[in-house]
């Protein structure tokens, strides 16, 4: 069930950019959620699993955005690695450093992104592209206290749940 409200969300992360957060928009910079749900997944799971969340978020919003087929497929799933490994280092209870960490991520994301669409010949100055990383840093940050305690509540739980009485 779980697993199924993950697609739901993932898939409503392809869709609220577009609607909602038009509207709730700094300067024409809104959040990547994909990016964020695609954080929060590989901070839950072994580092090749979230590399999956990654690759299959990157390839569905490649699909949904309808060019340069491959920019996110690549760009999430070195976020999943990236988030994975810095979550092996750090503590996940503490929601200033799950701060940081989504902050730090989603700017490395995010400039990977924009030099990439430099690269295929977007006309952007590269200031423009690094404000651009860095509003979307922001606003990634600013959402974390208020989505990370639910995703995170929800994995606890599972953990709990399944491992051997042993460990309890």
């Amino acid at each position: 069930m779980r697993y199924f409200i993950m697609l739901v969300m993932l898939l409503l992360s392809l869709i609220l950019p577009g609607t909602v957060f038009y509207f709730w928009s700094w300067g024409g910079i809104k959040p990547d959620l994909i990016m964020l749900f695609t954080i929060y997944m590989a901070l839950h799971h072994r580092p090749m699993i979230g590399a999956f969340w990654g690759l299959g978020a990157g390839i569905l919003e490649d699909l949904y955005l309808g060019r340069h087929f491959g920019m996110y497929s690549l760009t999430l799933t070195g976020v999943a690695l990236l988030s994975s490994w810095l979550a092996q280092r750090w503590y996940r209870e503490n929601f200033a450093l799950t701060t940081l960490l989504v902050f730090l991520v989603t700017f490395m994301g995010q400039t990977l992104i924009a030099f990439l669409s430099l690269g295929v010949g977007v006309q952007w100055t590269v200031s423009d592209a690094l404000r651009l990383a860095m509003g979307v840093s922001l606003y990634n940050a600013i959402l974390v206290p208020i989505s990370y305690p639910w995703i995170h509540r929800s994995f606890l739980k599972g953990w709990l749940r399944y491992r051997p009485k042993y460990e309890r």
